[in-house]
């Protein structure tokens, strides 16, 4: 009968060990304060509650407060022989709490992959060596919980973030019907897409930059976000402003920063975010009702790449004048035939699919992507990066001059290249605007500023620096400069009209 009294103390002296043990831990996450006037750093350590007559702590803890404990605990338990078994089912349970509890805290080790074959094997949750074994993670899973952090800032639910391997089935449904109605031919089809692009950018030329010159990145923003919603959500892009449509564009860039980060006011902004979409006739209050499902991957994978497909296509020095002509026929008559038809006249001669390949190989829209995974064999998870940026530049795939943008490479491009281009992810869960409609897009909205823009009426600098610090400097865009596939917060594109 004592030794059944005696197991059946075993769960409070566990729970006790257990809550002091939790105490313990709190000491690992004291960072140090510095303290204004002295030169040394100091270290608050608090102390427990004076309830539980438990010692001081110190660096040695937890060590120094399990001894105390299993003193405190054990002693009477020693004192009779059956209590051993007792003391050593204690022990066993405490130990296992605490290496349970240390082992699930334990960030997941981080891995960066830059080859094209195994950044292909990682988004296709697969191994990312040759070792045999599974992911014990779901795809979904691997996938959502790096994105977890747009969940927080944007509080969307959709293929990109969900657990549920149902949902993300249908979520990708929802998008792939979305797509095959902004081009059905009921609604003007690719031809009705150009004309709403063009009317888009002509007014804000005609109405925004009166000074003749303007920030470019900004410019591909409005267009870009004021095309989307009018694609996606049928709003009128002539019932509210380009100022309004920045501040939508403004507002998703900054919380898509801030979510990198554990700082920062994202409930604010996200309010403002909301209260924005809502002026434009955009509401809802479910998560998987969120505009933001659509809007967001629409809107993030077209402008970075429009921008710079742009600078390369009208402002680089280097540029052949053929392609404007190309963009020009195109956006005069936007078809699947005339995006992927090669102009005769020998290598230098392209498509317009090649001008839009080429740019999104070298400014992909995701430049990383990320994967949580836990293998079999291996006893923690790891987060796995497929660096997709540098995996589209290796030399051994496009050759020497991979950082450069060469339309003329896709020509005789071979199956290992096109094996390793993934702009828009790979396997299962491909994005589904790569089958056609994204590149298409791209080729639209880039034929658009072409039709406006010619480096023999502007001029592009790059600015970087704020204004007065000693970075400060502007340059011309040359041959030379290599461009980066995402905006830097101190740098500016600005457009300049010649005099």
């Amino acid at each position: 009968m004592h030794c059944v009294l005696l197991l059946l103390q075993l769960p409070l002296a566990s729970i006790f060990v257990w809550n002091g043990l939790k105490r313990a831990s709190s000491y690992d996450r004291i960072k140090p304060h510095s303290h204004q006037g002295n030169s040394h750093r100091s270290i608050t350590v608090p102390t427990l509650d004076h309830r539980h007559s438990l010692p001081m702590l110190t660096p040695t803890m937890p060590f120094s407060l399990l001894k105390h404990c299993f003193a405190k605990l054990l002693t009477p338990l020693l004192d009779n022989r059956s209590g051993f078994l007792a003391a050593f089912v204690l022990i066993c349970v405490s130990a296992w709490l605490f290496q349970r509890r240390t082992t699930r805290q334990k960030k997941p080790t981080p891995h960066r992959f830059s080859n094209s074959a195994t950044c292909l094997k990682i988004l296709q949750n697969l191994p990312y060596d040759d070792r045999p074994g599974t992911n014990k993670l779901s795809h979904e899973v691997s996938r959502a919980i790096p994105n977890q952090r747009l969940v927080r800032a944007f509080q969307i639910d959709n293929g990109f973030t969900t657990r549920d391997a149902a949902y993300g089935r249908q979520f990708r449904r929802q998008a792939v019907q979305a797509i095959r109605q902004v081009t059905s031919t009921n609604r003007g089809g690719w031809n009705q897409i150009a004309t709403v692009a063009r009317e888009i950018a002509a007014t804000y030329f005609r109405e925004s930059t009166s000074d003749d010159r303007g920030d470019l990145d900004l410019i591909v923003q409005v267009v870009t976000m004021k095309a989307v919603l009018s694609m996606f959500f049928e709003v009128d892009a002539t019932t509210y402003t380009d100022a309004a449509a920045f501040e939508i564009a403004r507002r998703i860039n900054l919380l898509s920063m801030q979510s990198k980060s554990t700082t920062g006011h994202q409930s604010a902004d996200f309010s403002s975010l909301k209260s924005l979409l809502q002026r434009v006739g955009l509401d809802w209050t479910d998560s998987k009702d969120n505009p933001l499902n659509i809007l967001l991957p629409a809107y993030e994978t077209l402008w970075r790449v429009v921008a710079r497909c742009l600078i390369e296509v009208v402002f680089r020095p280097s540029a052949n004048t053929q392609w404007r002509s190309l963009l020009q026929t195109f956006i005069a008559n936007p078809t699947p035939g005339t995006f992927s038809q090669i102009a005769p006249g020998g290598d230098t001669n392209v498509s317009v699919e090649f001008l839009v390949h080429e740019a999104l190989r070298l400014y992909p829209p995701t430049r990383r992507i990320y994967r949580h995974v836990h293998f079999q064999d291996k006893q923690m998870p790891e987060l796995l990066t497929a660096d997709i940026e540098a995996a589209h530049r290796q030399l051994h795939v496009w050759g020497v001059d991979s950082h450069r943008y060469r339309p003329a490479r896709w020509i005789v491009a071979d199956q290992k290249m096109r094996d390793a281009f993934m702009p828009f992810g790979g396997g299962e869960w491909i994005c589904p605007a790569s089958s056609g409609f994204g590149p298409m897009m791209i080729g639209v909205l880039v034929a658009t500023f072409a039709e406006i823009l010619s480096a023999e009426d502007w001029e592009l600098r790059l600015l970087r620096g704020e204004e007065g610090s000693e970075d400060e400097g502007s340059w011309i865009l040359d041959d030379e400069m290599v461009l980066e596939s995402d905006r830097r917060e101190d740098t500016a594109w600005d457009l300049v009209r010649r005099s």
